[in-house]
């Protein structure tokens, strides 16, 4: 038996944890304000993928959804690590007013509450030729991905919810086609994804450490 061929029968054992494991993730990703937790949330998140595709498609095609999530998420986290000593003046509670709707207790929430609707819900989403195991864990990663989308701002979750949404896009794209041109397009958009989001990253975080305006002197210096 090859490495491969233990890799999928691995895809096929764990296929219901697997889901849940990258369930939780994703979730986790949505909640958490720490970019270190839902960076290893993500990398998780690749290697749950990476399982569930094995799945669908060649394991050797499997094995680079884990090789582009490790890589974008040591790309995000040298774009972090470079924004942590730069300091940064404190805004006026006027101009920060709409990330009070981004509390963590919100966002566990808007998650618990997406979760009850998705448990409501799920079988009544038709995907022909997708198994029923598939079909849940791409509704749930679209769903959770687009809630991170509306309640972060910030680049990094905001890019990690749409990563988590093309995790779940992929989930479907490969369970209708198996083209080798396909999987190759798709994780080199991913890559180069993760690389507008570094660079937003490091873009927003100088940006904000830069005063914009120059405060003005006073009359009597004037």
């Amino acid at each position: 038996m090859t490495l491969f061929d233990a890799y999928r029968q691995l895809g096929l054992l764990v296929g219901l944890p697997a889901v849940i494991v990258a369930s939780a993730c994703a979730a986790i990703i949505v909640v958490v304000r720490d970019w270190r937790i839902a960076l290893l949330g993500y990398a998780v998140l690749s290697a749950m993928l990476a399982l569930l595709l094995s799945r669908v498609i060649p394991v050797e095609w499997a094995m680079l959804q884990v090789l582009v999530g490790v890589l974008i998420a040591i790309m995000l986290y040298l774009s972090a690590s470079q924004l942590r000593g730069l300091s940064r003046p404190r805004a006026h509670w006027r101009t920060r007013w709409p990330q009070v709707s981004s509390l963590t207790s919100f966002r566990t929430m808007a998650v618990l509450l997406g979760a009850g609707i998705f448990l409501l819900t799920h079988d009544r989403v038709p995907l022909p030729l997708v198994e029923s195991l598939i079909r849940d864990a791409i509704l749930w990663l679209v769903a959770v991905g687009i809630l991170g989308l509306g309640l972060h701002e910030e680049p990094l979750h905001a890019g990690l919810s749409l990563l988590s949404i093309l995790g779940g896009v992929e989930l479907l794209l490969f369970s209708l086609t198996q083209r080798r041109m396909v999987v190759g397009l798709v994780e080199g958009g991913q890559i180069l994804l993760g690389l507008a989001i570094a660079n937003l990253m490091l873009s927003r975080g100088l940006a904000s450490a830069t005063p914009t305006e120059e405060t003005p002197a006073p009359e009597w210096q004037a």
